[in-house]
């Protein structure tokens, strides 16, 4: 989140990005007529842009982050069947046929995961939850995400400027809001109570439990980002021609370009995912024994927990949070990803395409001008 917002800020303190703006609203033909964008126009692309911004952002907080947080926890479960025994015995077949040959046919059945679809674990949130579950816990994680951007700011002044200082700042910021985060996770898969915000906070005293897991999680989209990076560098992408006019030229910094690609998803696979399933699922492990789960949960991860009131610790460890986490499982949270990249894609797509026809109806023919300049501007300021 942290990451995302300064990627933001820098964009929009960009030159580029400034001119845009003022061009936007009052754009200068080459004659130096001044061609003012009417006031209603203003009004109904701000309020476009800001009914976009939340229905993109609620919609990628449904599939990204409660769908993939259940699916994270849910432990298919099996349904046994029993149907009865059509094979009718006659005297003699009684006497030497024993009841378990002629008694009814038990079957032992394989439910699908609730998780599997995204549809099909939104129809189940609102038929457990409300109309209203889809968007469980986003209170909590706007608070989350406010309390992250706060703390991250103060460590990134209050650490010295060394190399990897936003890494060392992301790991502090994600231990500290440990607990919030916490909350979030027993929010979404816990089934509706009347329980307060503070009552869902974890005691204080598992904050050693929490502050590790969180803290690697928060830092591993850095690390994956400065590796990717890394590898950039190493085949001299930054450094690419500007016009490539040969085919070597094309074929080359194609293949850079999908390498980098490649390896990005592997770091995803392999870093960020392990340590967001570790995370939430050790968070799980912590819910009250007395609340209920929205989906089927498996308390003692494969027989590695023991509950408290059995004398264990009701904690799953490190390791063991994701060696619980099967292949099967693995692959339908892979596969969920997937398919929340294609859906936000086509939302994205969806958006872009109603937001340019409102410039186009509202504008006219000052796009064409404007985009004409804005480029000679570019052109003129760069080396």
């Amino acid at each position: 989140m942290t990451l995302l917002a300064e990627l933001a800020r820098r964009a929009i303190s960009h030159p580029h990005t400034a001119t845009f703006v003022k061009r936007a609203v009052a754009a200068e033909n080459g004659d130096g007529e001044r061609i003012q964008v009417p006031p209603w126009g203003i009004a109904v692309l701000f309020i476009s842009m800001l009914l976009a911004s939340v229905f993109v952002s609620l919609v990628s907080y449904t599939i990204n982050d409660v769908v993939t947080a259940l699916c994270m926890v849910e432990s298919p479960i099996a349904a046994i069947t029993v149907s009865p025994s059509t094979h009718e015995a006659s005297d003699k077949q009684e006497e030497k046929e024993t009841l378990l040959e002629t008694g009814p046919t038990i079957t032992l059945v394989n439910k699908k995961p609730i998780t599997s679809s995204i549809r099909g674990t939104i129809r189940h949130l609102v038929a457990n939850a409300g109309r209203f579950a889809r968007f469980r816990g986003f209170k909590i994680y706007l608070l989350y995400s406010l309390l992250a951007g706060i703390v991250s700011t103060f460590f990134t002044g209050a650490l010295p400027m060394f190399p990897g200082q936003s890494v060392i700042g992301a790991a502090l910021t994600g231990a500290v809001l440990a607990n919030i985060h916490a909350a979030w996770t027993h929010k979404v898969i816990g089934m509706p109570t009347d329980k307060t915000f503070r009552q869902h906070i974890p005691a204080w005293s598992q904050w050693k439990t929490l502050a590790g897991p969180s803290a690697i999680a928060t830092i591993m989209p850095y690390i994956s980002l400065y590796l990717t990076c890394g590898v950039a560098m190493l085949l001299r992408l930054h450094k690419v021609e500007q016009n490539p006019t040969t085919c070597w030229q094309w074929t080359s910094l194609v293949a850079r370009c999908v390498a980098v690609l490649i390896f990005s998803v592997v770091c995803t696979l392999f870093l960020c995912i392990p340590a967001a399933v570790t995370l939430i699922r050790i968070e799980a492990s912590m819910l009250p024994e007395d609340q209920d789960t929205i989906v089927p949960f498996d308390r003692t991860f494969g027989g590695k927990v023991v509950s408290k009131m059995m004398g264990g610790t009701g904690v799953v460890g490190f390791f063991d949070a994701w060696r619980s986490f099967n292949w099967e499982a693995r692959r339908r949270l892979i596969k969920l990803f997937a398919k929340a990249f294609f859906i936000m894609t086509a939302i994205f797509v969806v958006v872009f395409h109603i937001l340019l026809f409102e410039i186009l109806a509202i504008m006219g023919p000052v796009v064409g001008k404007l985009l004409s300049q804005i480029q000679r501007d570019a052109l003129a300021h760069s080396p």
